[in-house]
Formats: structure tokens, C-alpha cells, sequence
């Protein structure tokens, strides 16, 4: 009930098995969640992505996007960066609290840390500065030998992106707020400049000298003059996160929440460079002939080789959201620490206080859960009760129901799947009820379909087919990308207001014998079906 072990993920080109074929319903996302730009000594725009714990550096004039660090590097989740003297890179590592110096040769060393949340990140003539997002954070001059950083202001509600302006001070942005600071980097008290703004994400200076304001709610870029907006320009890029201006005068917006790279001329004309795309997937089901997917900011819909957004709904529900499925009519989702029901704009909490809620599967009489930090999987009843299906689980990821009733789920801890038989008593203690398949190398996600099993076995690359009456394994699909934590970034990778999410493969039944698999190693969702 095992099959051949691999010595790593198998990253393409994706191969089928006979009577199998596999179809992408969206083109691959060339950047996940992007977010700090900065315009580089050799001309191209280097731009940090969160999600993706990585660095590219697009070429404006050719197209061309480079990884120069990638995931498997040291990074944790890149937020800001800049370019100190001599093509030094300084990046900001925000759940981890460090601040990275990347030597022009390419070599990495850590020039601070024990910040919390660290965001915002700005170099002027050989000083370097960072600020915090978090409540009540602060604004730091780093020391780049490693000394002790100096406090410049204390109170910020959720720093970010920030500049020194033409007058020699240092202008930031109260995201939380909606205000715009700035103080002199030699002392003094920090003055509020603007106030009453949609969440002011970045401040930057135009090449006129000009004061622009980014805002990562509607993305309208602001012109702010004398304490007060005198023009608006709308990038059209929803969750925006950064901007850089080049000589020309262009603005290069980056957005956290779809990813992508839009640019805007001095005519207030928005051009997309690069397109938006998923920044995970992760939960993933059927919506007709499309896919609705969980894509921890928003809620997607995908199909016909596009991706739209239905919603930024990290803020309504208090979380990335993870597991995704469809009950009498709501949309479900998981957030790590609970479970809501509903729509974007009218959710409703099913379930609070979880530890690590990830799959969740719809079943007649209410919702079943897999929480993976507890390992148990729940039973959240329609009528409100909440029951404990199994527990002693190792590692829990995904669950999933069969016509007859019957539970199954990813326990990604042992390598196995698993059926659920249900304890008419309530407690299973450490029964793991019976082991349909092990020996899997990180099984997530899990789908029925054809009277089969379907198990994203994430660090091999693999789709999974499993017969749950003879538990043979066979590999339906290979060659998938999907996400594997590298080991250096630690489970629980939070500090202050953000985190990376662990990576989840999800899986679900299209209702046509086919399958949709969160391909989250390049950004889309692919059907596997005869």
C-alpha cells in the first residue's frame, strides 16, 4: 500500500497516467505577493515576495524576470529592501526579525535582528533605517556593523514603506491609522503630516520631489502638497503594497494581495508589466466548470486561463485564509486558528481558538475539520455542536467524505492516509483508524472522485490515486510544483502582525470524474481527469 520512495519533488514537465490528462485552467504566477521595489545600480526593479521568501529583479527594458534569491536561500519572507552604497542590498526579513546585507558578490550576513516585524527600509548617505508592523512599533536607524539600533519614534500603527524626502527627513506611513509622519534622523519629535487616509502603505518622492502616498486599500496613488491630497491617480492594483519611481517619472506598483507589477506613466496611464496571478493556491473547489480557490488574501475565481478576485478577505475573517469548500451554499474557509462560513463582505465564525486549522470537508450534517496543531479532526455541527471525530493524529492536513458517509485524511506527520471509522462513544483516543497508504512523502491535500482516493503528495510532486477497499497506490500525475517549506523556515514562522503560512496542496472533486489540484509552487490550478 506504498509506493517507490523518491529522493526529492519531481518539478515537470507534469506527466499523466494512461487515460489521464492534465489541464491548466490559469497561467502560472510570475510573482508571489509582491511586494518592497526598488530600483537597482543596474538598472532593473529587484522586488520582494513575501509569500514566495524570494527576490527577482525585473529588467524594464527586455521583460526579463531573474530569482537572484530564491526560496531555498536564507530568507524566511522578504518584505522591503534597498540598495545601500557600492550595490549593497539590505532586506528585510519580517517573521523572522532580521535585516539581511547582501554583499554586491552575492554574500549574506545578518546585520540585525530581534526586530519585531520589521517592514519599512531606507538608506540615506550611508545611514540605514528600518521601521516595525506592528502596533506600537518603532522607527530604528540600523547600525550595519551590528551595533545596537538607535530608537528615532515609537508609536507607529503598523510602519512601512518609507523615504528621506528633499528636506533631509524621513517620511513614513501609520498604516493602521491612515497617517503620514516624518522626523528628522538627528533628533527631535516626529511630526504627523497627513491623516484620514485609506491605508497609507508607502511614501515615497517622485523624481520632482514630489510627495506620493500609496494606498494598499482602493490603490490610488496620492499627490500630497502642504499638509493635504491635491491629485489622485488609480493603479487599478488591489491589495498595492510598494512604489518606486524611475528617472522618467513612471511609478512601479507592486501588490501584496495578487502579486503583479503595474506601471503608471506621468500621464496617469496604468500599464500592467506583470500580470496578477495566485499567490498560493491552497484550498481549493469546484464552482461549475471553474475553480474557487483560498489564496490566503483573497478568495479566487479561476478558469478559461484567468483569475479573478472575489474579495480581500484577510482582513474580515482575521487571517490567511487555507481550507476551502462549498456548504448548503456558503463558501467555508480556514484561517489556522478558526473556521467561517459565508461570503466575502458576510462571514459568519463557525469555529475560534483552533491550533492550525488547514482541510476542511463538507459533510450532510455540518463541516469536518482537520486541525493539524492539535492533531484531531472535528465534526463542527450545522446545529453549532462541535465534536472530536479523531485525535492522537500525526499531523492531520486535509480530510474528505465518501457517499457513504465514510471520513478520510492526509496525515502528513506519519506519511499515511487514513479512514476515520467514527467512535459511537465520541472518544478515539490514539486510534488512527485503518491506514489505507503510507510511506508518502508529505501527503496534503485529499479529494473523492470516482470512487478513488486523490492525495497531493507534495514533496514528491505527485498526484496520488488510492483505492480504498484494495489500497493499491498508483501516481495519477508527476511533475507537479508545488510548495515545500524549506527546512530552514521554522513551522511556526510569525512575528508581530504577519506570518508565512506552512504550504497546503489542496485537492477537490470537480464533479465530472475529474480533479483540481492547487498547483502552489508556481501559482495555478490544474485539472487531472480523463
Amino acid at each position: 500500500m506504498s509506493v517507490r520512495p523518491v529522493a526529492g519533488p519531481d518539478r515537470g514537465p507534469v506527466r499523466t497516467a494512461p487515460g489521464l490528462r492534465a489541464e491548466p485552467l490559469c497561467p502560472p504566477n510570475p510573482l508571489w505577493a509582491s511586494n518592497g521595489i526598488v530600483a537597482g545600480p543596474d538598472g532593473r526593479l529587484w522586488i520582494a515576495q513575501f509569500l514566495g521568501g524570494t527576490v527577482s529583479a525585473f529588467d524594464p527594458a527586455t521583460g526579463g524576470l531573474e530569482t537572484v534569491l530564491g526560496p531555498d536561500g536564507p530568507l524566511t519572507a522578504p518584505d522591503d529592501l534597498v540598495f545601500g552604497a557600492d550595490g549593497e542590498l539590505f532586506v528585510v526579513d519580517l517573521p523572522a526579525g532580521l535585516v539581511w546585507r547582501r554583499a554586491p558578490g552575492g554574500a549574506m550576513t545578518v546585520v540585525a535582528d530581534g526586530i519585531t516585524a520589521p517592514d519599512g527600509i531606507a538608506w540615506h548617505r550611508g545611514r540605514l533605517f528600518v521601521n516595525e508592523l506592528c502596533p506600537d512599533g518603532r522607527l530604528l536607524e540600523i547600525d550595519p556593523t551590528g551595533g545596537p539600533p538607535r530608537v528615532l519614534a515609537t508609536g507607529l500603527a503598523l510602519g512601512n514603506a518609507m523615504e528621506v524626502g528633499p528636506d533631509g527627513l524621513l517620511y513614513y506611513p501609520h498604516l493602521l491609522s491612515g497617517e503620514v509622519w516624518r522626523v528628522d534622523p538627528d533628533g527631535g519629535a516626529p511630526e504627523r503630516l497627513l491623516a484620514g487616509l485609506d491605508r497609507p502603505v508607502a511614501v515615497r518622492f517622485d523624481p520632482g520631489g514630489g510627495l506620493r502616498v500609496l494606498s494598499n486599500g482602493g490603490g490610488a496613488l496620492w499627490t500630497a502638497e502642504d499638509g493635504r491630497v491635491t491629485a489622485t491617480l488609480d493603479t487599478g492594483v488591489g491589495g498595492a503594497d510598494n512604489v518606486v519611481f524611475t528617472a522618467d517619472g513612471s511609478a512601479w506598483v507592486t501588490g501584496a494581495f495578487h502579486g503583479g507589477l503595474v506601471r503608471v506613466g506621468v500621464d496617469g496611464t496604468a500599464t500592467t508589466v506583470l500580470p496578477p496571478g495566485l499567490c498560493g493556491p491552497w484550498g481549493v473547489a469546484a464552482d461549475g466548470t471553474d475553480a474557487l480557490v483560498a489564496d490566503h488574501f483573497s478568495l479566487a475565481r479561476v478558469g478559461g486561463g484567468a483569475v479573478t478576485a472575489l474579495g480581500d478577505v484577510v482582513t474580515e475573517v482575521r487571517g490567511g485564509i487555507r481550507g476551502l469548500t462549498r456548504h448548503h451554499g456558503d463558501t467555508v474557509v480556514t484561517t489556522g486558528t478558526g473556521v467561517w462560513r459565508g461570503r466575502p463582505g458576510a462571514w459568519t465564525r463557525a469555529a475560534d481558538g483552533l491550533a492550525g486549522a488547514t482541510g476542511v470537508a463538507s459533510c450532510p450534517d455540518g463541516l469536518l475539520v482537520a486541525e493539524t496543531g492539535a492533531g484531531r479532526v472535528l465534526h463542527l455541527g450545522d446545529d453549532g455542536s462541535v465534536t472530536v471525530l479523531a485525535t492522537g493524529l500525526d499531523g492531520p492536513v486535509d480530510v474528505a467524505v465518501d457517499p457513504t458517509g465514510a471520513v478520510y485524511a492526509t496525515l502528513t506527520g506519519g506519511g499515511q492516509v487514513a479512514r476515520l471509522d467514527r467512535d459511537p462513544a465520541g472518544d478515539r483516543g490514539g486510534d488512527r483508524g485503518t491506514v489505507l497508504a503510507a510511506g508518502l512523502h508529505r501527503p496534503e491535500g485529499l479529494a473523492v472522485a470516482g470512487g478513488a482516493l486523490w492525495c497531493a503528495e507534495a514533496a514528491a510532486g505527485r498526484l496520488l490515486r488510492i483505492d480504498p477497499v484494495d489500497r493499491t497506490v498508483t501516481v495519477a500525475a508527476s511533475g507537479l510544483a508545488f510548495d515545500v517549506r524549506p527546512p530552514h523556515v521554522p513551522a511556526d514562522c510569525r512575528s508581530g502582525a504577519a506570518t508565512r503560512p506552512a504550504p497546503f496542496a489542496g485537492v477537490a472533486a470537480a464533479g465530472d470524474g475529474s480533479v483540481l489540484v492547487a498547483v502552489n509552487g508556481e501559482g495555478h490550478v490544474l485539472r487531472v481527469g480523463p
